[in-house]
């Protein structure tokens, strides 16, 4: 940890490979940080006279550390993918996102809970939560009988929300609520989004060919 403008600075995110690859930073490096806007801890260079010759180059995982699933980088963005749709760290992200407020808002519905469920085989995909039964809630460890019907009255309540909340619970790249609200105004359900073209998609005003490629790349 070091002192930088009067608060002490322990940890600064290097999570972009073009970022390290273009600063040839390494691990074992010594480096200068500075706090962007004064506020955000930024790594800007590694201070290469101090290097011993140990340090080594860092490379993005090949295979996801979850699933061990190919992982895959799509042109023009710096985040890489696992490419498995299956991958149970993905699934609990997932479901984090389709029960939160924006989405679906299934209240009682979290991070914690969503993996006991997948862990026991109860979920492979976000569907899955309309299947579960009290008897599968109350299986997990601190459900009890009163939080577990709680539950599932939030989950059958979420059954009516409008078709633009799923879209956005699906997590969709580039789909936001604003994206979906559009698609939803165009498409009377979400057969119709799935059956659209990539061309259909963007004569929709404000929908572009990168959210046309990607909302048509996700349902195919």
């Amino acid at each position: 940890p070091v002192n930088i403008g009067g608060v002490v600075v322990s940890n600064a995110t290097l999570h972009n490979e073009d970022y390290i690859s273009s600063r040839d930073l390494r691990i074992g490096d010594m480096i200068i940080v500075e706090r962007a806007g004064e506020v955000i801890p930024q790594v800007i260079s590694a201070d290469i006279t101090q290097r011993t010759g140990s340090e080594e180059k860092f490379e993005m995982p090949s295979e996801c550390p979850s699933c061990g699933g190919i992982t895959s980088r799509n042109v023009g963005e710096a985040a890489l993918y696992c490419t498995n749709a299956a991958c149970s760290a993905q699934l609990v992200r997932l479901i984090e996102h389709f029960v939160s407020k924006g989405a679906m808002d299934v209240d009682g519905m979290g991070a914690k809970l969503g993996t006991a469920l997948i862990e026991k085989h109860f979920i492979s995909d976000v569907a899955d939560l309309y299947h579960l039964g009290i008897e599968h809630l109350l299986s997990v460890d601190r459900m009890a009988e009163k939080s577990s019907s709680n539950l599932l009255e939030a989950i059958d309540a979420s059954r009516s929300r409008p078709l633009y909340r799923v879209l956005v619970g699906l997590g969709i790249p580039h789909v936001g609520l604003e994206v979906a609200e559009l698609l939803s105004k165009r498409y009377q359900n979400i057969d119709e989004i799935i059956a659209a073209q990539t061309e259909e998609l963007e004569d929709i005003p404000a929908v572009g060919p990168t959210i046309a490629r990607s909302v048509s790349s996700y349902f195919q």
